[in-house]
């Protein structure tokens, strides 16, 4: 893990330089995203270019990565990919933010950005409400309870050996 990458920078002096900020991040220090995950090992790579237009500070990123979420269907783990790519117009205040028109909003805090709230912030707006593994793993589960189910049932029978008596019988 990248002990490189900075937390709280000023977007304007990074946009006046072209400045780009790579690396990873580990994980297990998103804090938010924690509640999501089942393993907090790995880590995902970050790629921040900052740049001007006009006056505005433009942010564009890249976020590459595999998280483990809960597939809630069978609570197992499920491996989710992140291919994230975003663009963030630094602005101060929400009328600002209304105006936007090709780039989502990220308001300025005492003249500074925190890099790794905005990973875990865009990570967070990536990952589903309610992943589920591809394949439809809780007709998986079902089914193979069901066969333990029918042979139980076929055993416990009580009437089971009223058709071994019919059989001898005839």
């Amino acid at each position: 893990m990248s002990d490189k990458f900075p937390d709280r920078i000023d977007p304007l002096v990074f946009a006046e330089r072209r400045g780009t900020v790579a690396g990873q991040l580990a994980l297990a220090q998103f804090e938010r995203l924690s509640d999501y995950l089942v393993e907090r090992d790995g880590a995902v790579d970050v790629r921040l270019e900052f740049d001007k237009e006009g006056k505005r500070v433009v942010l564009s990123g890249q976020i590459v990565g595999t998280v483990q979420l809960e597939c809630q269907s069978c609570l197992q783990g499920v491996a989710w990919p992140l291919d994230i790519r975003f663009k963030l117009a630094v602005v101060a205040t929400p009328t600002e933010a209304e105006r936007l028109e090709d780039y989502e909003p990220i308001v300025l805090d005492d003249d500074k950005i925190s890099l790794h709230a905005v990973v875990e912030d865009e990570i967070l707006l990536a990952i589903p409400d309610f992943p589920r593994h591809e394949h439809r793993c809780l007709e998986r589960n079902s089914s193979s309870d069901n066969d333990y189910t029918d042979s139980r049932t076929k055993a416990d029978n009580p009437f089971s050996v009223l058709a071994k008596l019919k059989k001898t019988g005839d």
